[in-house]
């Protein structure tokens, strides 16, 4: 059966996975930043596996409310539902989990940002390209000469 204390070690562990992946975040958003394709791709391997982790850490989480009867219950009524000697605990852990989830929702959103950027650069870039290559085929045709006579 599960306890709270595991419950608030279930907390800080997802806590540490989100400030990874934080961190990821920020090296996906340099990467970006100069154009390094390779170092983004790293990131976003990464990215994947911390994905798992979180996924396997929602499994758990669900499963240990369920053993300490607390479906239901969001981040914010942990605690006013938890024993009283835990209190100061509780909402330490679930104050730096919050915090840790919209610093990684910060970087996310400015790595997205980032790449949506370069992408529509690059769209461009491919753009002109084509129109480059389509004028220099037309270039050709016109300054073609014919020497069949």
């Amino acid at each position: 059966m599960a306890s709270w204390q595991d419950y608030l070690k279930l907390l800080v562990s997802l806590t540490h996975t989100l400030e990874e992946l934080t961190k990821v975040e920020g090296e996906k958003n340099n990467a970006a930043s100069r154009g390094d394709l390779a170092g983004v791709e790293a990131c976003m391997k990464r990215e994947q596996v911390l994905s798992l982790s979180l996924r396997g850490y929602d499994q758990k989480r669900n499963a240990m409310l369920a053993a300490l009867d607390l479906r239901g219950t969001t981040l914010n009524q942990l605690e006013s539902r938890c024993p009283e000697e835990l209190q100061l605990e509780v909402k330490g852990v679930a104050e730096e989990l919050r915090r840790q989830y919209a610093l990684f929702q910060a970087a996310s959103q400015v790595a997205r940002d980032t790449l949506e950027v370069n992408l529509r650069a690059i769209e461009r870039m491919q753009a002109v390209q084509a129109g480059d290559a389509a004028q220099a085929a037309e270039d050709r045709k016109i300054h073609q000469t014919d020497f069949r006579a």
